[in-house]
Parts: C-alpha cells; sequence; structure tokens
C-alpha cells in the first residue's frame, strides 16, 4: 500500500519566498488498484509524482510505499516499487536499441543476465513490441517510443506503475491503445497503476478518481461519484466527461436516461434503451 500521511511540499526559493506545492495531504492507495490524479497546471500532481518515486521528499509528514518509508536511504528501494513513465518518452529513453533500453533498469539493478533476458522478453510481450525489439529508438514513432518506455518500467517489475500524463503528446487513438495496455497490465499481472492526467475522458475509465487543488486533495471516490460534483469542478477549472455533460443536457431536457454515464459506451447504451416514446418527447 502507497501510504500518503500529512504530507506538505515546498520548492524553497529564498528565505521568504518559498512555493507551496502540497499541502497536509492524506492518501491511501491499495495495491492492484487503477487510480486517476487529476488537477489543472499547478495543482500538484507532478511533485506528488516526485515525491512517490523519491525524487523529492516531504517537508513534512511521511510517505511509505509497501511499508518502506520515502527517504534518501531507502530511494532505491522505492523505486524497485514503483515505476514511473513521462509525459515525453525522449526523457527516459537512454539507449540505441529498444531492447537494451528496456534492459537498463535491470542491468542497474545488477541482475543475472539470464533474469534480465528473461523480464525484457516478459516486458516487450506485454507491450506488444516484441516484434521491434532490434529497432532503433530514434526511428520510432512516438506511440512506439511511449510502449518502450512502459516496456523499461515493467523490467523493473513495480507493484505500482504511475503513467506521469502519457497520453498528452499522442493521437487519440495511440492514447486510448496505451490506456487499454495499462489496464490490461492490472488484469493480468496485479499492477497498481496511476495515472496522472488532464484528460477526464481517461479519468473516467480507472476505479478511481483523486482530485488535487493547489496542493489540496479535494476529491476522492468513484468516478459516476467524482463527476456528479461538475459544478465543483468547473470552479477549479476542471469538466466533466464529454459524455456526462452530454447525458447532463439531455436529462435537463426531459430525456431519462439511466444510470452513471462517464463513457461514450455509456451514453450509447442508455440511448438506445430509452422507450420510443421518450425518443420522441421533443
Amino acid at each position: 500500500m502507497i501510504e500518503v500521511d500529512g504530507v506538505s511540499f515546498a520548492y524553497r526559493g529564498g528565505e521568504s519566498d518559498a512555493v507551496h506545492a502540497l499541502r497536509d495531504l492524506d492518501i491511501q492507495i491499495e495495491p492492484g488498484r487503477l487510480v486517476a490524479v487529476i488537477g489543472h497546471n499547478g495543482s500538484g500532481k507532478s511533485t506528488l509524482v516526485k515525491l512517490l518515486t523519491a525524487v523529492l521528499y516531504p517537508t513534512e509528514g511521511g510517505i511509505r510505499v509497501d511499508g518502506v518509508p520515502v527517504r534518501h536511504e531507502t530511494r532505491w528501494e522505492i523505486r524497485s516499487r514503483v515505476s514511473v513513465v513521462f509525459q515525453d518518452p525522449d526523457d527516459q529513453l537512454v539507449m540505441n536499441r529498444v531492447a537494451d533500453d528496456v534492459a537498463f533498469g535491470p542491468e542497474n539493478l545488477g541482475l543475472p543476465r539470464e533474469e534480465i533476458a528473461e523480464r525484457v522478453e516478459s516486458a516487450l510481450e506485454a507491450m506488444g513490441i516484441a516484434d521491434i525489439s532490434e529497432k532503433i529508438v530514434d526511428d520510432l514513432s512516438l506511440g512506439q517510443k511511449q510502449r518502450t518506455a512502459i516496456a523499461g518500467a515493467l523490467a523493473m517489475r513495480p507493484r505500482y506503475l504511475i503513467l506521469d500524463e502519457p497520453t498528452s503528446l499522442l493521437p487519440a487513438v495511440a492514447a486510448t491503445r496505451l490506456i487499454e495496455a495499462a489496464r490490461e497490465l492490472n488484469r493480468r499481472e496485479g499492477m497498481g497503476v496511476i495515472h496522472v492526467t488532464h484528460s477526464m475522458a481517461e479519468a473516467a475509465l480507472f476505479d478511481r478518481v483523486i482530485v488535487l487543488d493547489t496542493g489540496r486533495l479535494v476529491m476522492d471516490g468513484p468516478p459516476s461519484e467524482v463527476f456528479r460534483r461538475a459544478e465543483e469542478l468547473r470552479e477549479i477549472g476542471l469538466d466533466v466527461p464529454l459524455a456526462a455533460s452530454l447525458a447532463s443536457r439531455l436529462r435537463s431536457h426531459g430525456i431519462p436516461l439511466e444510470g452513471d454515464i462517464l463513457t461514450d459506451a455509456d451514453l450509447r447504451k442508455s440511448v438506445f434503451a430509452l422507450p420510443r416514446s421518450a425518443g420522441d418527447s421533443g
């Protein structure tokens, strides 16, 4: 379990101009969960990622990952449990060949050569890129680079995988495939996935949505509960998924749509379930 207990963090400038990025944050994330973290720019999402991966350390409070406190002296143990994939894959792809890049992390753990080879093969297959293992990284598409970066994270065999806005530079089709791959990893491997995103539609596909605003936790719950609070979300610069917004408008015009509507599939299903008289009401 990831435990964030009373965590605050301030970036220090001069003596009196510290910038508070997180304030008194309390979060628990159980293993094997699909969790989305949303918030506008400056809400503290990126700082939280850095704290969870022992790049930064709390100014106040504490963080534990499976009981291990996040400290400088435990950083490598934390990073073996929590892997992160960044927005721009070029920021973390360091080797020329795909297979070599995926092997980079396990090699730095000092693992036996046979185990490294097994981890690389497994990670490449999990991301569906075994056929490009010998390709040069610079020759890959952006989507292929992102999958390579995730494969490199998977080869570390983490308990938790953080996706730090990895779809923001991808076309819609590639972004959808990436989210589907993350959900499949969760289902097959039991790996916890924490997806930091600006996309409300992507957040709606996760089991739980955490909402940050000015470094504070303001909402936390299933997507159906969080996105019901549309006005509160808009007040902090966020919105609800398009399907949910359309469903709300239809209901305001007397269309009796049933159930929680968060995705396009939910909306289609609810519309097709309407009695003909409801569809003719306008």
